[in-house]
């Protein structure tokens, strides 16, 4: 059994896969600021799973504090793991400046994304949207060649941003507002932040397939995961192939895992 692991800024991810599948038998998340030891990181996985039976490490980190944890913990029990970075063998193609800045959750995203890509009937021009403590946009041709992306501020990360700037707007749960204009402040930041993330992600797409001159579902496929992406999926109305795949992380460290051994 293969570990694949997700650290991220807010949470991490965990899946357990089978060595020659990607669909995960098991996936946990954790506060990413809960695994500060190596003695919380043995705490947490052995709660969630059986820590003997594993194989096989590989972790995307986009927080390098924590990567001596992982790196020193699974080293002791004779498991070296493999991190994700821009020098490994992918099947991609960086088509961008400093590639060794690039995250390696990003570089997961779009491994996976090309990977189903080919292996599925129609060949399209790939937009990934992750939607978590950032939103990135992330543009992928058919020939897999990584063109670069977007980042923005994410859902939580703008509500509290608005908290942390003022005295008097207060810290609230972003859901689905009930109506587009807010009749208190609390409903009006609801519509703003939900609201804005649609329009966001909606303009952007819109662009990048007038940029690229692809259009249409036949042409184009949306990729969406992240922690929040499934609050507006169902909102975005997006012309084109849409598809939600919370575990698009997950899968690609796997991926990489694989065609690195």
């Amino acid at each position: 059994m293969i570990l694949s692991c997700d650290i991220g800024n807010s949470s991490s991810s965990f899946g357990i896969f089978e060595d020659a599948k990607y669909n995960p038998v098991e996936t946990f998340r954790v506060d990413t600021k809960k695994i500060s030891t190596e003695q919380d990181l043995k705490k947490f996985l052995s709660k969630n799973t059986a820590v003997k039976k594993l194989s096989g490490i590989c972790v995307s980190s986009v927080v390098p504090s924590a990567n001596p944890i992982y790196e020193n913990f699974f080293n002791k029990i004779k498991l070296k793991p493999f991190f994700i970075l821009p020098e490994i063998k992918l099947n991609i193609t960086l088509c961008i400046e400093n590639f060794a800045k690039l995250g390696s959750d990003r570089i997961a995203n779009a491994c996976w994304s090309h990977f189903y890509n080919k292996n599925s009937p129609e060949k399209k021009f790939q937009i990934i949207i992750d939607i978590g403590t950032a939103v990135t946009i992330d543009s992928l041709n058919k020939s897999g060649d990584f063109l670069g992306g977007i980042i923005y501020p994410g859902i939580n990360s703008l509500a509290n941003c608005l908290y942390e700037s003022t005295e008097k707007l207060p810290l609230i749960k972003i859901n689905k507002p009930k109506n587009l204009i807010g009749t208190n402040t609390e409903s009006a930041i609801q519509s703003g932040i939900y609201n804005g993330i649609l329009y966001l992600i909606k303009g952007f797409v819109s662009d990048i397939c007038d940029f690229y001159g692809v259009c249409g579902d036949k042409n184009i496929r949306l990729i969406f995961t992240g922690g929040q992406s499934s609050l507006i999926f169902n909102d975005l109305n997006i012309d084109a192939e849409n598809i939600i795949d919370e575990f698009c992380t997950l899968k690609g460290i796997k991926y990489l895992y694989d065609i690195n051994k």
